[in-house]
């Protein structure tokens, strides 16, 4: 969850994605030391001295199961890659703070992409723009038993002016099974309500709705145990009145996932009017 800090140190959860700007100089030393932490992909080969880290990754176009990327290159190990004998053994690193959200959970069809297109490059060198053609492998949860349980992990104002406000909202998975959000093909929906007090209540005046959308939130629409769901919605306030000041966001994925716990998930934000 995102801790209620003053703005600027918000950017220190892996979520909210803010950038390091105008940070006192001790805290933003203590960001990068953070920030150079990489992740391995799961199943990775064992490290022989191939080794390639992937930096700046956005995504350019997606179509179905296929992504077009622009990343940038570090061999990060003691031999040149880029050649066939160093293809197959090749460990692929990611920086965990810089890679898009969208892409969490897809590292494995990232890496077999970058084995099979990775530029020649020394021990330490660093690669210029490259366009990396990813085919995304099918995900399915494989553990036995268990339920998903999805959960509001934290909603911040974004943006807000005197006729909008513009929410991000995070979910995440906090069961002991992979959630598959399509499975009858319906969008979830997430609705928004002007509340007076801390609940959902049925004086609650409905202020919009969004739905989660693949290719949007979602490439293939899993999540797993652990893994977060990044969106945004954005309402007008026009029928927002002292007695319903508040904010409140609710995702009910109850006709859509068999998961633990409460299936109608709530969160309140207080707003001074």
């Amino acid at each position: 969850m995102c801790p209620y800090v003053p703005y600027v140190f918000k950017n220190y959860h892996p979520v909210c994605n803010f950038t390091p700007m105008n940070v006192p100089i001790h805290y933003y030393f203590l960001f990068l030391l953070w920030a150079t932490v990489v992740s391995k992909t799961d199943a990775q080969p064992v490290y022989t001295g191939s080794r390639v880290a992937l930096f700046e990754v956005q995504i350019l176009q997606q179509k179905n199961q296929n992504l077009q990327l622009r990343c940038r290159m570090a061999n990060t190990g003691r031999e040149t890659i880029g050649i066939k004998k160093s293809a197959s053994d090749m460990v692929v690193e990611f920086d965990t703070l810089g890679l898009p959200m969208l892409l969490r959970g897809h590292e494995s069809s990232i890496a077999t992409a970058v084995r099979g297109d990775c530029p020649k490059l020394k021990p330490g060198e660093v690669s210029e723009a490259i366009w990396l053609n990813v085919a995304l492998q099918p995900r399915a949860w494989e553990g036995q038993g268990g339920c998903a349980r999805i959960k509001f992990d934290t909603v911040f104002v974004e943006m807000w002016n005197e006729r909008n406000i513009r929410l991000r909202y995070v979910l995440k998975n906090t069961g002991n099974a992979g959630a598959n959000l399509f499975p009858a093909q319906t969008e979830p929906l997430l609705n928004v309500y002007f509340v007076r007090d801390e609940k959902l209540t049925r004086g609650a005046i409905l202020a919009g709705s969004t739905s989660l959308q693949k290719g949007r939130e979602t490439l293939d629409g899993m999540l797993f145990p652990g893994q977060f769901l990044v969106g945004t919605v954005e309402i007008s306030l026009k029928d927002r009145t002292r007695f319903s000041p508040n904010i409140a966001l609710e995702f009910n994925p109850a006709q859509l996932i068999e998961q633990c716990g409460p299936k109608r998930n709530v969160w309140v934000l207080r707003l001074r009017f």
